[in-house]
């Protein structure tokens, strides 16, 4: 009996361990049915040749299929102005703002001298205060260190019922900025600055898959702070586009084999995110992500992302194109 016990644990846990190494193939479900093509920003840009060099001379190895999240959007634009209305209270913008255009709406707050834009249909906004004008902020006593301006930035997000879960929990990317007469530019110290800037990025998708914007280097919120001690001149400017995706409903799809989106890539067929010099670029790191849509879709898609010398960087829709309307 002891030995009929031992096998039977032995066998039972050698299958357990087969199936858990090899599981059985499931199907894509294909739930939603035909999805719409991504649509990347307009861009012009010259197509170039490529060519491949990858680690160990290896492509990437994926699985056939991949998922698609739902994005929940308002039915209601009367709801979502409403609820636009609060938010903008929060962030200290009392007074009715004024339409300029279908769906889109500005606050101003003569206090602050601040003015908020609110794009009801897409749940947008962007904050900004006139600091080109501001000799003040030119020449500061104090710049933000990283520390800091993220917890400006998340105390301020937080105080408008705008720092969801995903992004608390996702990467900050800090960078010290250099106001001058004609805008902003980015600088290497914080010695050279007069205000920091803090990327917030979405935690990755299945721990893996990052989500990038059209901005590779950028995140899709970005709150930039300074060292002022007056409330409005804290944050100078915040720019925020976030979809709220329910990474507990989703449907898995075909995607393209890496050969296959190596092929679209050397005919042309992908969008520059990150453009170089020159009429050819050689690819180091080919990997999957999700694309951050910019137009108002119900669908978060995978992406193949093609990253080159000279920081160049290009996507290609990764779903299979049977699927693709």
């Amino acid at each position: 009996m002891g030995i009929f016990t031992f096998l039977y644990m032995g066998i039972t846990a050698g299958i357990k361990a087969y199936i858990a190494a090899h599981p059985p193939y499931v199907k894509p479900t294909v739930a939603y049915g035909v999805l719409p093509r991504i649509v990347f920003p307009e861009k012009k840009f010259d197509k170039k040749t490529f060519a491949i060099e990858l680690p160990n001379d290896k492509l990437p190895e994926f699985k056939d299929q991949s998922r698609v999240y739902f994005i929940a959007r308002s039915n209601s634009t009367f709801l979502a102005l409403e609820q636009d209305k609060k938010t903008a209270k929060q962030m200290g913008f009392v007074t009715e703002p004024k339409e300029v255009r279908s769906g889109v709406y500005e606050f101003s707050n003569i206090a602050t001298n601040q003015t908020l834009t609110m794009n009801i249909i897409d749940g947008s906004f962007r904050l900004k205060y006139p600091y080109e004008n501001d000799q003040m902020l030119l020449n500061p006593e104090k710049v933000p260190s990283k520390t800091e301006a993220t917890a400006i930035a998340k105390a301020y997000l937080t105080k408008a019922g705008k720092y969801p879960k995903d992004i608390e929990s996702g990467e900050k990317k800090v960078g010290f900025w250099k106001i001058e007469f004609d805008g902003l530019k980015s600088v290497s110290s914080q010695s050279e600055a007069n205000a920091t800037r803090v990327d917030l990025f979405r935690t990755n998708v299945e721990d893996n898959f990052r989500i990038v914007t059209s901005d590779y280097n950028g995140a899709s919120i970005s709150v930039i702070t300074t060292g002022s001690t007056v409330e409005g001149k804290k944050v100078i400017e915040v720019n925020y586009r976030y979809a709220d995706i329910d990474r507990e409903s989703f449907a898995t799809y075909p995607i393209k084999k890496v050969e296959e989106a190596i092929e679209q890539l050397q005919a042309g067929n992908y969008w520059t995110a990150v453009d170089s010099e020159g009429n050819s670029n050689t690819i180091r790191r080919i990997s999957l992500g999700y694309f951050e849509p910019v137009t108002l879709t119900n669908y978060l898609q995978p992406v193949y992302i093609f990253e080159g010398d000279k920081n160049f960087v290009a996507y290609i829709p990764a779903v299979d194109d049977e699927w693709i309307k």
